[in-house]
């Protein structure tokens, strides 16, 4: 095959080692010949604005059923572990609270086997009280507040789970108290009948 003469193309100021460097790579391509016919797929130039589609619609379906399925499964976890964590109580008696423009209740449950009183206050009607203000649920003997079994916060109706170690038979009841930040004592509003 012929082709371009090599002296024409590279000139004659080569050092010797560049030149021979040169020779064979001009040898092989004249070996090698010219390139195949372009296909004819090629033989125009593309869109320049394509069509771009993420996902086939089969597989958009597909991919969002299993969005679906996944957020089920979620969800269904979520219950699962809240129902075994606490999203349920098991109440053995109940001390309804009242008081003035608030009641409540105390579900007990059974005793546990470290020797605790489990128990979910349910409170309706309280004050929401300023920043550093909290309730206290206190247990009582002889009408008063001897020990405390936790403190809690609120805004409208609330659910509080708290546990107390007490012999619940050596008290007579049980009272919640409002604390005002900067003051001293407390203010019984609401309580339970004798236990």
């Amino acid at each position: 095959m012929t082709g371009p003469d090599f002296d024409d193309l590279v000139g004659p100021d080569l050092p010797a080692a560049e030149r021979e460097r040169l020779r064979g790579a001009h040898e092989a391509l004249l070996a090698a010949g010219p390139p195949p016919e372009l296909p004819p797929g090629l033989g125009r130039a593309p869109d320049p604005e394509p069509k771009v589609s993420y996902l086939p619609k089969r597989r958009r379906y597909t991919v969002f059923a299993l969005a679906a399925a996944i957020a089920l499964v979620a969800v269904m976890g979520g219950y699962a572990v809240g129902k075994r964590h606490g999203g349920s109580f098991e109440t053995a008696w109940v001390a309804p609270l009242h008081g003035p423009g608030a009641t409540g209740s105390i579900d007990v449950g059974p005793r546990d086997s470290a020797g605790n009183w489990p128990m979910l206050v349910r409170v309706d009607g309280l004050a929401t009280l300023p920043k550093g203000g909290y309730y206290e649920l206190l247990l009582t003997r002889n009408g008063k507040p001897v020990v405390s079994c936790g403190t809690f916060v609120t805004a409208g109706a609330t659910d509080v789970r708290l546990n107390v170690p007490y012999q619940l038979k050596n008290f007579d009841g049980w009272v919640v108290a409002r604390h005002l930040p900067g003051r001293r004592g407390e203010r019984v509003v609401l309580r339970t009948n004798r236990v």
